[in-house]
């Protein structure tokens, strides 16, 4: 979901005029400045996730709808961000709190029907950032032009597979055949994560760009929101690819 916000025109001249709005700054955008608000970003997340999973603890265990709200959320949060990443800073307090929530809620559910889902998943994706982080500094992996464009096409089908199979479903058919504990359906999850993945591999490259374009530092917030939405969509993906393994 992130390169929603993270592609290769986020440092060019206009987009960082907007951001600064033609003011002179100073300071220029660096790893560390983005390591440490994207830490933010998470540590408010996490907060808030406690408060959600609180609530969810008399909930019914149904979650449904829920990821459906969760991912248009993400999607609007990401999109208003991408139009305008001046709000970035705003943006990403607010999908932290709001997300935050979402997530302890969802994953308290999860929690209910698999003992220890919730810690295999973080643990999960802890690892695939760690894993994601060495390709990406090794340049075993290389986020050329044509990666990023398979990447944001497969984005686009993932997109329109889910909003196609919530509205038939809403009509009575059944197509949600990837939320099925089968051989398919363990498949197709397998490579939502491998996407959610790659999209870090994306983050990584656009965020060294900003970098060395020597970006003025409030653009850090903007790499920072990015990351966020991406560990965001990659733990939701791996809790439910978990779930499926065990309920295979």
């Amino acid at each position: 979901m992130a390169s929603q916000i993270l592609n290769e025109r986020s440092f060019a001249p206009a987009a960082v005029q907007q951001v600064t709005g033609g003011r002179q700054t100073t300071g220029t955008m660096t790893y560390g400045g983005v390591a440490i608000r994207a830490l933010f970003f998470l540590v408010l997340t996490a907060i808030s996730a406690g408060f959600g999973w609180r609530a969810a603890a008399n909930q019914q265990p149904t979650s449904g709808m829920w990821f459906f709200l969760g991912y248009i959320l993400l999607i609007s949060l990401s999109l208003a961000a991408a139009r305008n990443p001046r709000m970035a800073a705003v943006a990403g307090f607010v999908y932290a709190l709001l997300m935050g929530f979402w997530m302890g809620s969802i994953s308290h559910l999860y929690e209910t029907y698999y003992d220890g889902i919730v810690g295999q998943a973080l643990l999960a994706s802890v690892a695939t950032f760690l894993a994601a982080l060495a390709l990406y500094a090794s340049r075993a992996v290389r986020v050329t032009r044509r990666f990023v464009q398979v990447v944001m096409v497969a984005m686009v089908g993932l997109l329109f597979t889910y909003l196609i199979g919530w509205i038939m479903s809403l009509f009575g058919a059944d197509l949600l055949f990837w939320t099925e504990p089968n051989t398919v359906g363990i498949a197709i999850s397998v490579g939502i994560c491998l996407l959610a993945a790659a999209n870090l591999l994306i983050d990584f490259a656009v965020i060294e760009a900003g970098v060395e374009s020597r970006a003025p530092a409030v653009m850090a917030w903007y790499g920072a929101f990015g990351l966020l939405t991406t560990l965001v969509w990659l733990y939701l993906e791996l809790l439910r690819l978990l779930a499926l393994l065990r309920s295979a």
